[in-house]
């Protein structure tokens, strides 16, 4: 594409969530380091990047299982990055904006430049739900964010042209939404449900169907925090569950449950044919952390 190409051998990282559409140290390989700050649905996030740049921005592409679900962006001039999903990528990435907002928002908070962002993750495992940038991943330039979203999303939506004056939208709220969040507080990560955050130790049990593990239902009993988990071998099969056990913990939510009542509420329910079941003789586990859970989960 005309104004899209890929960046010098210079800018290249050889050793290794949105006005976007959501690894190892800047300048490393390896495992990335967990989010400390972890998002609500309710409330504004932490302080994160500008979401929108009118300059030119460095990208590289995001893979699930081999597929490019989409780009992490950044600005090389401005304190602007964020994340494009491919709306045409498998189901499975449908939560990886999630993934790639809270990151941004982490390295925000450690004070890393847009750009530091960018690279920090090329080169960590794969995230099951958020994909992974590879080590060899070649870093490419894009004249404009309109370009990268082009790429993404050939004939889609442009990326919103609304910034108002010093980075701020019409009505006056700041795009560094660590400066305030004014009238755009409603459309936030707020969603009616549990949090699906948490950052104490959680509860789960598995959900089977036919005696295969499809992914895990999880609470916390410190947190107002509940979800559920898929499994990255079962595929789309466990991706496709999440529909149903997403709803019914939504349920549960509404009815006025602690997460963990939500949790074991479904022990011994007969198995739906399409998204499986909680046996009543499955074993109620504890996992430290919901990272930890998610490392269960990507086995």
């Amino acid at each position: 594409m005309k104004g899209v190409r890929p960046v010098g051998p210079q800018s290249k990282q050889s050793d290794p969530l949105s006005g976007g559409q959501n690894g190892p140290p800047p300048g490393g390989t390896g495992s990335g380091p967990s989010a400390a700050d972890r998002p609500r649905r309710s409330g504004p996030p932490p302080g994160t990047y500008l979401l929108i740049t009118k300059g030119p921005v460095h990208y590289l592409p995001v893979t699930l299982t081999g597929e490019v679900i989409g780009y992490l962006w950044a600005s090389p001039t401005e304190k602007a990055g964020g994340y494009v999903r491919r709306l045409t990528a498998s189901e499975e990435a449908f939560r990886s904006p999630v993934t790639w907002s809270e990151r941004m928002r982490e390295s925000y908070g450690e004070g890393l430049s847009a750009l530091q962002a960018l690279r920090r993750w090329q080169g960590a495992p794969e995230d099951p739900q958020g994909g992974a940038i590879a080590a060899d991943a070649e870093e490419g330039e894009a004249a404009s964010l309109a370009e990268l979203y082009e790429l993404a999303n050939p004939g889609g939506d442009p990326p919103p042209d609304s910034l108002g004056p010093e980075g701020t939208f019409p009505d006056g709220t700041p795009m560094d939404r660590s400066k305030g969040w004014g009238d755009l507080s409603p459309f936030t990560l707020e969603k009616p449900g549990y949090s699906f955050q948490a950052d104490s130790a959680v509860r789960y049990l598995p959900v089977t169907k036919g005696g295969e593990v499809l992914g895990y239902l999880w609470a916390s009993g410190t947190e107002d925090a509940a979800d559920y988990q898929r499994r990255l071998s079962a595929g789309a099969e466990g991706f496709r569950a999440g529909r149903l056990w997403i709803s019914r913990l939504d349920q549960c939510k509404k009815e006025g449950l602690p997460p963990l009542d939500a949790l074991r509420r479904w022990i011994g329910v007969p198995e739906d044919p399409e998204w499986g079941g909680v046996a009543a003789d499955a074993q109620e586990q504890e996992a430290p952390s919901l990272d930890a859970l998610k490392e269960i989960a990507g086995r």
